[in-house]
């Protein structure tokens, strides 16, 4: 296995005239590991335009390979939340890139910081108001199998995502104010909900945050309704949410055609002891 010191000489052979360098080179680099693309990132100065299309591939590949190595690091973490943020980290560092700055934890807590600012006195109605109104966060309704729509870092900075990616940002924010907002696994359409007065509170997230107490809930689906009630009373726990998740990624990437990611997600699927 090659040395992280040798990157350098193998970049520059990268695009070599003779084929059986660039392919023996190439093969190196593939063989080089999981680590690959934060190794390169110390050697940027070198990794021309055309250097880096040739490189691409084994790059992503590697990627791949990271959160294979990395994804079940989330199932120690002490509590469900942490979970969940561990998880959506790891997420969205395999869609943007191993070395991309942004830091999903110091995102979330940004906001918090803006909402104590806004609503010192505030409580869950406050919050999903802030994140969904004033800070504009709704649901994506347009290009909705996109797979960042499952990123919720991507979800903050674009401020559009699925059903459940918004409904981790109100959850996750939510705990660092000590509120106890909880995931509700509703089929086809995620939400959340909190006790307010002895009754349970539904916030849509995907509609702005729209409020929905049991009594509306209960006449909207009618007939339905004592079929879904196991869902509405029952709370998702982290491994729920995560395994929704991942299943969203798996038809997101195939509804995009991307056949290694899709392949990638679906062996996380199977491999995971939700």
């Amino acid at each position: 296995m090659i040395e992280k010191s040798q990157l350098p000489y193998l970049v520059e052979l990268v695009d070599d005239e003779a084929s059986e360098v660039r392919d023996e080179v190439l093969r190196e680099l593939s063989n080089y590991g999981a680590n690959l693309e934060m190794d390169l990132e110390e050697f940027s100065d070198i990794l021309e335009t055309n250097k880096i299309d040739l490189i691409y591939p084994i790059i992503e590949s590697s990627r791949r390979t990271w959160l294979k190595e990395h994804w079940k690091d989330w199932m120690t973490a002490e509590n469900e939340y942490l979970k969940l943020e561990m998880a959506s980290g790891l997420i969205a560092r395999f869609q943007f890139g191993l070395t991309y700055e942004m830091n999903l934890s110091e995102k979330l807590n940004e906001l918090t910081t803006g909402f104590i600012r806004f609503y010192p006195r505030g409580d869950e109605f406050d919050l999903a108001y802030y994140l969904f109104r004033d800070e504009r966060i709704e649901g994506e309704k347009h290009d909705f199998y996109n797979p960042m729509n499952s990123n919720v870092l991507y979800a903050l900075n674009e401020k559009k995502g699925l059903p459940i990616t918004l409904s981790i940002i109100y959850m996750l924010v939510g705990k660092r104010l000590g509120f106890n907002i909880e995931g509700c696994n509703f089929p086809g359409h995620f939400l959340t909900k909190f006790e307010h007065e002895n009754k349970t509170v539904y916030i849509d997230c995907f509609n702005r945050g729209k409020t929905i107490y049991e009594d509306e809930i209960k006449e909207m689906l009618m007939d339905t309704y004592d079929s879904l009630i196991d869902y509405l009373k029952s709370t998702a726990t982290a491994n729920t949410i995560l395994k929704r998740v991942v299943n969203n990624l798996i038809n997101a990437y195939k509804e995009n055609s991307n056949q290694l990611d899709r392949y990638l997600f679906s062996e996380i699927y199977e491999s995971t002891p939700w």
